[in-house]
């Protein structure tokens, strides 16, 4: 475990300014450091968007429209714990927009802006160059990962695919090289067994916050003594594509579980059967003695759920939709088509994902 910055301390923090670079709205970093007294000078995305709202009266009359309408089922989302946007506003907080942190028109801004010290997390652009002479004290990354293990950009889905039971969030110097600088501090986190990608990365984002005001308030003091990663422990998982989301029912049904995990509640899981796609919305692995049935073959069926022998167990199936009919149509179709004894194919092409990069 690598060391964490120490929160004790007799003297007070000195005031840092500092430009932030995120992309997350669901994150109280500024809060926190405001309350250890340091300045956000300004706070830097690609693009500054909204992400839609995925609660409150307006989004229940829309899913009722949807299924009266026979619209597809809405992907469920994660509700917020805070709003750094509108915390910005209220703080009076310049939002800017950074489409190249590298570009000299960029550069030439930050170096005007006399700061300390460059936090990013979740920033979805490679540092090169002269970023890194823009401010005093460098620039801190933190990775939603426990470095050296799980480098990339998207350690939650790989982690949550591979079974893994511990995740964790890294302080660390960054450095050209992605993922790869000097650990300021760790802190590990326990991943739920039902845990989904939406679950987890929340958590990791308020454990960063936290874990990265340690790290500034050890910084301001002069109290940080970072550590070499291990290379021989490192391992990197680049974007994830959608050949990384095949469902094989040859697998276990632990291991198709922790790919639906993986995908929600960005995306529903998918099969196919006679050439026809099925997207699943909620399902569950389940233990039990070998039953003689072939991978993929449904056993037993009943409204609005399946259960289908996998390579080892069974996995319970208890929302899903036929391709292409939705709602109230897809509901009464489920009634008459995939009977029990029918197969699913073994590798089944993915829903909603294209050969493409998911960025």
């Amino acid at each position: 475990m690598s060391p964490q910055p120490r929160t004790e301390t007799a003297s007070p923090v000195p005031s840092l300014r500092l430009l932030v670079l995120s992309e997350i709205d669901d994150w109280d970093f500024g809060l926190r450091l405001k309350a250890s007294g340091h300045t956000i000078v300004a706070w830097a995305r690609p693009t500054w968007k909204r992400s839609p709202k995925g609660d409150g009266l307006s989004y229940t009359i829309r899913t009722i429209l949807r299924a009266m309408l026979c619209r597809s089922k809405p992907l469920r989302t994660i509700k917020p714990r805070f709003d750094a946007w509108s915390w910005l506003d209220e703080e009076k907080i310049p939002r800017i927009t950074s489409p190249n942190v590298n570009s000299p028109e960029f550069i030439e801004y930050v170096n005007s802006l006399n700061i300390d010290l460059i936090v990013v997390y979740f920033f979805s652009q490679i540092f090169k160059g002269k970023i890194f002479q823009t401010s005093r004290l460098g620039i801190l990354n933190c990775h939603p990962s426990l470095l050296p293990r799980y480098g990339g950009p998207h350690p939650a889905f790989w982690m949550l695919k591979n079974g893994e039971s511990v995740a964790g969030v890294t302080v660390h110097v960054m450095t050209e090289k992605i993922d790869a600088g000097d650990i300021i501090a760790q802190q590990e986190l326990v991943i739920g067994e039902s845990e989904n990608n939406g679950q987890l990365t929340q958590r990791q984002h308020h454990a960063a916050a936290a874990l990265l005001t340690e790290a500034v308030n050890a910084m301001a003091q002069g109290r940080i003594d970072p550590k070499p990663q291990n290379i021989a422990e490192r391992s990197y998982f680049g974007k994830f594509k959608a050949a990384d989301t095949i469902l094989d029912w040859n697998r276990s049904a632990k291991q198709i579980a922790n790919l639906w995990r993986a995908l929600q509640p960005y995306e529903p899981l998918a099969a196919r059967l006679n050439g026809t796609t099925i997207k699943i919305y909620d399902a569950q692995p389940q233990e039990g003695p070998p039953s003689g049935r072939a991978p993929g073959e449904i056993m037993s069926k009943r409204s609005g759920r399946l259960l289908v022998q996998t390579g080892n167990g069974y996995f319970e199936i208890r929302s899903y939709e036929i391709v292409p009919f939705h709602g109230w149509i897809n509901r009464i179709l489920q009634e008459f088509l995939l009977p029990v004894g029918s197969r699913f194919d073994l590798a089944s092409s993915p829903m909603g994902l294209n050969s493409k990069a998911v960025s």
